[in-house]
């Protein structure tokens, strides 16, 4: 059995298009060991979902160049219905929570994100849809 904070079995996409954030998000998940690919945009989102089977969750910005993270979560859903997508946006409110679920993101985190909520969400969405 894996401990709580082990995601050295799990890969993470995160589709995120700002540097420092996304070296938060890296450096936050350091110590979890899980494995992280990285999107720069929703459309590279999309292609890397289509071409990589081994992605066990999405951390998906809302506001992304080219293709937003709004736009891109159904498209990911045609293609792996089961996969988890996690928006994360700084503009909450109950207009874009509502888009964001309407759009079929399974959960909503909001920017600044503390290191243990990302580990909670990872908890959430990876310990208890897998049996080890």
């Amino acid at each position: 059995m894996m401990n709580a904070t082990d995601f050295s079995a799990y890969t993470l996409l995160i589709a995120e298009d700002n540097e420092s954030n996304f070296n938060y998000f890296k450096i936050s998940l350091k110590k979890s060991g899980i494995n992280i690919i990285r999107a720069s945009n929703g459309q590279e989102a999309v292609q890397i979902v289509e071409s990589d089977p081994s992605i066990d969750i999405v951390f998906m910005d809302g506001m992304m160049p080219l293709m937003s993270g709004y736009d891109a979560t159904p498209l990911i859903h045609q293609l792996r219905p089961e996969l988890p997508v996690l928006l994360i946006t700084a503009f909450v409110s109950p207009a874009s929570m509502h888009d964001a679920v309407s759009r079929g993101c399974n959960d909503y985190l909001a920017k600044p994100i503390s290191p243990d909520t990302i580990l909670s969400a990872l908890t959430k969405w990876l310990k208890s849809s897998r049996i080890d």
